[in-house]
């Protein structure tokens, strides 16, 4: 897993234990791969509808990526633990940049929502560097596992990366600083003190990121 974004790599691998939550978003219906569960459809038809809705293209579901997360949805359930595909990295190939976002819950909408809450899957269903997904999902007692594999294939040459220009640092002041705390549920001060620096930084380390704490380009394009 890189430690600081790079054009090279990068590995982003985040956890979520889902919510009960009563509110869910709907959407249309996806075209997910030859065999995809019901579940799967659900999550693919979700996240893309997600994308979507926000101006942000959506993503093509690969046959490779879902059988890499089919294969960790499995192994979850069957230990009935939750946890990252240590082999992420290798598993998927030909990768400029890969994520995962892994959760369980009672049912589809329920772990979807969940993602959604949460900043750092969040920014992952949302990320515009990735191009692809692949899902899988398993339902053993009653309850879901899934695996959501990003990528963006390596032979992609141009960049989707948000242009951001500006560095926001400790002592940096303004309406991009009020932004980055109304997104990290901060009070929206707009002056970039210890609280904000210290919110970013633990926000950057779930990316797998050093976390220094500074909002660049990629910390940007992550959180919005």
């Amino acid at each position: 897993m890189a430690s600081t974004p790079s054009r090279r790599s990068l590995a982003a691998v985040l956890t979520a234990l889902s919510l009960v939550l009563a509110a869910f978003v709907t959407g249309a219906a996806t075209a997910g791969p030859a065999g995809a569960t019901t579940v799967e459809d659900t999550f693919t038809a979700k996240l893309n509808y997600a994308r979507a809705s926000r101006g942000i293209p959506r993503l093509t579901v690969r046959s490779a990526l879902v059988s890499v997360a089919r294969a960790q949805a499995h192994r979850m359930a069957d230990r009935n633990v939750l946890y990252h595909n240590p082999n992420l990295t290798t598993d998927v190939t030909n990768w400029r940049w890969v994520g995962e976002n892994v959760g369980y819950g009672p049912d589809a909408l329920t772990v979807h929502v969940a993602f959604m809450q949460s900043a750092p899957h969040r920014a992952n269903i949302l990320d515009r560097d990735y191009t692809e997904i692949g899902i899988g999902a398993v339902v053993v007692d009653g309850r879901v596992w899934v695996a959501e594999v990003f990528r963006r294939p390596m032979r992609i040459t141009t960049s989707s990366v948000a242009t951001y220009s500006r560095v926001l640092r400790y002592g940096s002041t303004g309406a991009d600083v009020r932004r980055v705390q109304g997104r990290l549920h901060l009070r929206q001060t707009g002056f970039y003190g210890t609280y904000t620096q210290a919110a970013v930084s633990r926000f950057q380390r779930g990316l797998g990121w050093q976390g220094r704490g500074n909002v660049g380009r990629h910390t940007w394009a992550r959180l919005f």
